[in-house]
């Protein structure tokens, strides 16, 4: 839920990397558009924890675009450009 997701970011700002990764999945796998985007974005810049895989980073700009994230829309049809 949105709660969930907050805490992730929180956790992220706080520098507990591995919490909020955990969390931010569980968020995205439980269909969380935010959640979604923001591990897109992590995939696409390597934040997080996480290495750059574009591919992923396109598979989750459409999960979080059809979830109804606009940021999620737009970066998933510049992505496709």
């Amino acid at each position: 839920d949105q709660d969930s997701c907050d805490v992730a970011l929180a956790c992220r700002k706080e520098g507990q990397i591995s919490l909020a990764l955990k969390t931010l999945l569980k968020c995205a796998n439980d269909g969380d558009a935010r959640a979604m985007f923001h591990l897109a974005f992590a995939y696409d810049s390597g934040g997080w924890g996480l290495r750059i895989d574009r591919k992923r980073a396109v598979e989750w700009f459409q999960k979080s675009a059809i979830a109804g994230s606009n940021h999620g829309m737009a970066f998933y049809a510049y992505a496709l450009n």
